[in-house]
């Protein structure tokens, strides 16, 4: 794609759902020409912490990387009402889909009142994202407000896999599950792996627990609550919990 355009043209509002995603999609994009300004917007992101550690994760890499980011409002309420009678659908269903379209529409809103004629979204970096369901959605939300929407399976060439390498060279803290608290089921019902030995002393008892309980990492929550109702000693060594 030729990187000579107009100053007007070369702008694009890129929809980011969170740091990791955008990684390899910035550079991309800047790779063809673009002058990208980035856009947060993802009130399906639960608990309120995840939401406000992805959200800074995506600030620090759009800092570094001199990227102008607008933050939309976290109306979780909102995005609860929308999805309302799909809570059971699979990770991947109908729910995704009016997720996927709630959020793009917002985008294409956000680069009207900006003046930016074209978008593009993070989305479909993902391995589990359908990068055909999702650039139909975008086409179809930029056609109502005459807006171009970049078409793009970022996860191709390597895209996906060079988003991990980034993350591992700046420190990008990378989740485990997609955003709202439907799609965390898929990751609890992963059987746990076996704890073939627990380093934690008995004088850390207290301030381990707390770690763990209050831990983002699901894996931690769930052997806190193991450990709990099965009165295990934390410090005992070689005990499947």
């Amino acid at each position: 794609m030729s990187s000579n355009r107009s100053a007007e043209s070369a702008r694009l509002l890129l929809h980011i759902c969170c740091a990791p995603c955008a990684t390899t999609v910035i550079k991309r994009l800047q790779q063809v020409g673009y002058e990208v300004y980035g856009y947060f917007y993802n009130p399906n992101i639960h608990p309120e912490k995840e939401y406000y550690q992805r959200l800074l994760e995506t600030q620090r890499i759009c800092q570094l990387w001199a990227i102008p980011l607008e933050v939309g409002e976290y109306d979780w309420d909102r995005y609860e009402a929308l999805i309302r009678g799909l809570e059971a659908e699979k990770e991947g269903g109908k729910r995704c889909l009016v997720c996927y379209r709630y959020r793009l529409e917002a985008a294409a809103q956000k680069a009207k009142e900006l003046g930016i004629k074209e978008i593009a979204t993070t989305l479909t970096i993902s391995p589990h994202k359908p990068a055909i369901v999702i650039n139909q959605i975008g086409k179809e939300v930029c056609e109502e407000l005459e807006l171009k929407f970049y078409e793009a399976d970022w996860k191709k060439k390597d895209g996906f896999k060079q988003s991990i390498e980034t993350c591992k060279e700046l420190n990008i803290y990378r989740q485990n599950y997609c955003g709202c608290k439907y799609s965390i089921r898929p990751v609890i019902a992963q059987p746990p792996k076996v704890l073939t030995e627990n380093k934690v002393k008995p004088e850390t008892k207290p301030k381990s627990f707390a770690h763990l309980t209050e831990s983002d990492t699901l894996r931690h929550r769930r052997t806190a609550l193991r450990l709990k109702k099965k009165k295990t000693k934390p410090w005992r060594k070689n005990k499947r919990v």
